[in-house]
């Protein structure tokens, strides 16, 4: 008893440590939720293209027509959805990769309890032209003047205060008889701008989306119960629309009442011809059954593998990352041939992550995708269970929180080197990254979506590890650095070349554009807590960036003022040293640099001191450079 109080004790008092760390070192927008202003901090004037525009009295010129409401909505879809979410909720593909979090409009302290000229000011002039005190180098929104026009701006003001404010009053415990014409004017109003109007996928987000939308004219979904390549049941759209598909624009729309859900999948069965013939000729749905789970064994698990690397390896590869070695000749976004699954990261998966979810995307498969559906005839349940066990070793069991404040834990040595196991040590943290979708040219869906990040400092030097998923490398690194690729799956013996009748390969070439990434400090630190604009900083408050570039295979130091304004320091000062290895559809790469160079555009690490941090990353395989990008916000760090 008396142990157990002397160990909290001693936590309590860590704890408290803690938070006077934070309290002294951390500014208060980290530490407590973003508050957005309010009308009364909205400025008097401002100016759009060279006009001054009273915000006093200002009003929308546009009614809630529904065609200013449906002109509004193809603007929203074009240019807000990714972060404000389909259903405006600020739950969009990117509404978790930044802080603070894109604006939700239904809540009940909405932008909808402001005036519309409030609503005009943050679009127009976006999150750099916060009041101070709201922080405003943090804010992820983007100034729309020079994209949008007046009237645009306007419009879609008329459909956010109309689509919310319709969202807010629904009856949704409405038990009105479902119709195929109810489902039709649902369709119309929260469907067709992803979906197209007829059904055909070529809605104004498509463009915009990947994977794209889903073409109801072809009469396939992903997510059935049904075989590969057959129709779904009605139980399946129902549930494709209620639940969403996960790591994607397609939300879940369970807030809608079951009766208008229903009405939905009536009218999507009249979007193609297949589901009334399906009726005409008698058929009947074969429907997959999911057996209960047996007990987890290691027998399973040995089996799993090797039916994993002769019928997954292909695609998902060794490890899981969606390097196979047969994918990268389909792969075409453009097209919306997308890698398949990283299985290292089920919080992805479309269907979900549970045993039984995994059982029957491998029973069912995906159509409409190079996922193929495992087969009763080839395989038994017993098999397939097996396979289910291996890949959920593949992973994490679930989604690593974002980590805040990176602690640099201090070492009595640092290691270049990525596989020293020094690293193995060290807390890993997790940051998000959303595409650069702020200003032209973006990067709508950048291949990557998080980073994992280790530091140490030895009271001379700092080293940051930095590991990223990239299922396709720069070829040249293979005549300059550790390469480990996923193998081709094992052919049958009668298949078997000898190693005399192989073909030589060509020697790599580097390609177009190069992987990269990027580690940006401000260059000065701010009393006050502020910092630079988090796209690369502005001519008031210069970065300092850290930028890694598979070829020429080197780190260099830079300056930005902007997000295309970027130049490199003198080699006299070039003080960052880097090494880089890749495997298995995996970057792993440490950065090391003296913690104080005495430069005045360089950042100088203090001890107990928070620093801002952020980080971007360039996947070159798929055309990603200069501005196309991913990125992330601020977040802080603080050197034991």
């Amino acid at each position: 008893m008396a142990e157990s109080r002397i160990r909290l004790q001693r936590q309590w008092l860590s704890l408290k440590f803690l938070i006077l760390i934070l309290a002294f070192c951390v500014p208060a927008n980290i530490l407590f939720a973003f508050t957005p202003p309010s009308s009364s901090d909205m400025p008097g004037t401002i100016t759009v293209a060279g006009k001054n525009i009273s915000l006093k009295n200002l009003k929308n010129p546009h009614q809630e027509s529904a065609e200013n409401i449906r002109e509004g909505g193809k603007i929203y879809f074009k240019h807000c959805f990714l972060c404000h979410g389909d259903l405006l909720d600020g739950k969009g593909l990117y509404g978790n990769r930044f802080s603070p979090a894109p604006a939700s409009f239904i809540h009940s302290h909405s932008v909808l309890k402001q005036p519309q000229s409030y609503a005009f000011w943050r679009i127009m002039k976006g999150g750099k032209d916060l009041p101070e005190k709201f922080s405003p180098w943090d804010s992820s929104m983007p100034a729309w003047e020079g994209v949008l026009d007046e009237d645009q701006v306007w419009k879609v003001i008329t459909f956010i205060y109309a689509t919310a404010g319709q969202r807010l009053a629904e009856d949704e415990n409405s038990q009105s008889e479902p119709s195929v014409q109810r489902g039709k004017l649902l369709y119309a109003e929260k469907c067709a701008y992803c979906h197209g109007d007829k059904g055909d996928g070529k809605g104004v987000s498509a463009n915009y989306s990947s994977p794209m939308p889903r073409k109801f004219t072809k009469g396939h979904i992903k997510l059935r119960s049904t075989p590969f390549g057959k129709i779904p049941t009605d139980q399946d759209l129902f549930e494709a629309i209620s639940k969403g598909m996960t790591a994607t624009t397609m939300p879940g729309w369970s807030h809608l009442s079951e009766s208008n859900r229903w009405s939905l999948v009536y009218y999507l069965k009249t979007l193609s011809t297949k589901f009334e013939r399906f009726v005409k000729r008698g058929k009947k749905h074969q429907i997959t059954v999911v057996p209960p789970p047996p007990p987890f064994t290691l027998k399973s698990l040995s089996s799993g593998q090797a039916l994993y690397l002769r019928n997954c390896l292909g695609c998902h590869g060794l490890k899981g990352r969606s390097d196979g070695v047969s994918t990268k000749r389909v792969v075409d976004i453009n097209n919306d041939s997308i890698w398949p699954r990283n299985l290292s990261k089920p919080w992805t998966f479309r269907r979900g992550a549970k045993r039984t979810d995994i059982f029957k995307t491998l029973r069912t498969g995906l159509s409409g995708t190079t996922m193929p559906r495992f087969s009763p005839r080839v395989f038994k349940d017993e098999q397939i269970w097996d396979i289910v066990n291996y890949v959920q070793t593949l992973s994490l069991s679930k989604k690593p929180p974002v980590t805040h404040l990176l602690k640099v834990k201090k070492s009595d040595s640092l290691s270049l080197d990525p596989k020293d196991p020094i690293w193995n040590s060290v807390d890993t943290h997790f940051y998000p990254l959303g595409g650069q979708i702020m200003q032209a040219p973006k990067a709508y869906f950048p291949m990557t979506d998080s980073l994992m990040v280790k530091a140490l400092h030895d009271e001379n030097e700092i080293a940051f590890h930095l590991q990223w998923d990239d299922p396709r490398f720069d070829p040249i690194l293979k005549t300059r650095t550790q390469v480990k690729e996923s193998p081709a799956p094992p052919l049958p013996p009668h298949l078997q070349l000898d190693e005399s009748e192989e073909e030589p390969t060509a020697a790599p070439e580097a390609q177009e554009f190069p992987d990269s990434l990027a580690i940006q400090f401000p260059v000065s630190l701010y009393k006050n807590g502020e910092k630079p604009y988090f796209l690369n900083g502005d001519p008031d408050h210069p970065v300092n960036v850290w930028k890694w570039e598979s070829h020429p295979l080197e780190t260099r130091e830079m300056n930005a003022t902007g997000i295309d304004s970027w130049t490199t320091q003198l080699k006299t000062g070039q003080e960052v040293s880097s090494k880089v290895v890749y495997e298995y559809g995996r970057y792993q790469l440490v950065m090391k640099r003296k913690l104080n160079t005495g430069g005045q555009n360089d950042i100088q690490f203090i001890s107990g001191q928070a620093i801002p941090i952020a980080f971007n990353v360039w996947d070159g395989s798929s055309g990603e450079t200069g501005t196309k990008k991913a990125v992330s916000s601020w977040f802080q760090m603080i050197l034991e």
